[in-house]
């Protein structure tokens, strides 16, 4: 039996699914911005109307990990979306948006139970890249994608408020 259950986010998750955006943000980033960046970012894009609006989106899926009931983390998919950066990947194509674990759930192989999720879905739908961004400085998370086979094929610009970060795209083929 699994230790952990991971299901689809419906319309009545939404709450529950923006607490986690947040939260899973705020813990893993909050050292990197200032509080002025941190909540314009939070309240633009991380607010319930915004994460309504990605959640309604006919490529996109949600899925939230649960432990003993408790969500622990979630992941977003797009399904046949390109890389926006003008690379053009073997098709069809998969980008996995947002895998976040949260702290106290880090540790047990959450991010890598959803990813392999993430990769059911791609194999489901005939899926040959994989693709997503991660932030140069996210050095754990790097070293995870590496770990699962992902290398670099070009970089993309990120807004957290005025910040602007580099994200390395990263692709594996399956």
């Amino acid at each position: 039996m699994k230790a952990y259950d991971i299901r689809q986010v419906t319309e009545v998750d939404l709450p529950l699914l923006g607490q986690l955006e947040r939260s899973t943000f705020t813990e893993t980033f909050q050292s990197v911005y200032g509080a002025d960046d941190l909540q314009a970012f939070l309240e633009e894009r991380k607010s319930d109307a915004a994460i309504r609006q990605e959640w309604s989106r006919a490529d996109a899926a949600y899925y939230i990990i649960a432990v003993a009931g408790t969500a622990a983390g979630f992941l977003k998919i797009n399904l046949f979306r390109q890389p926006d950066n003008g690379t053009l990947l073997p098709e069809p194509v998969m980008e996995v948006e947002k895998i976040y674990v949260q702290k106290a759930f880090q540790g047990k192989k959450l991010g890598k139970a959803l990813m392999e999720y993430a990769y059911d879905i791609a194999r489901e739908n005939f899926v040959c890249t994989v693709w997503l961004g991660v932030w140069e400085h996210n050095l754990s998370a790097r070293k995870f994608y590496e770990k699962e086979g992902y290398t670099v094929f070009g970089e993309h610009s990120f807004f957290v408020g005025s910040q602007r970060d580099r994200d390395l795209l990263m692709r594996k083929a399956l």
